[in-house]
């Protein structure tokens, strides 16, 4: 039985649902700096989503190791990152 909520973007993002979390920069303990969780990312994934960790505060080594995180709870399921990039003014 197909779900009434796939969609396209289902097929696109090889998800069960068309329901993305957000990347956030902030979240947890200090709100200014904090990435989105990496047990919020896997449970949006593992629920059919696509749970996108959004992430600007971690270094190198933190992120490789958040995104092996990440990695360990969804298995073969997609997710993404998700960075603010800089802007100029022209």
């Amino acid at each position: 039985m197909t779900s009434a909520l796939r969609t396209p973007l289902c097929d696109l993002l090889g998800i069960e649902y068309p329901i993305i979390l957000a990347g956030m920069a902030a979240g947890g303990q200090n709100q200014e700096t904090a990435p989105t969780p990496v047990k919020l990312v896997a449970a949006i994934s593992n629920a059919g989503g696509l749970g996108v960790m959004g992430d600007n505060f971690r270094n190198l080594d933190e992120l490789d190791a958040a995104i092996r995180e990440v990695r360990s709870l969804v298995g073969n399921r997609p997710f993404g990152v998700d960075f603010l990039l800089p802007a100029t003014r022209a």
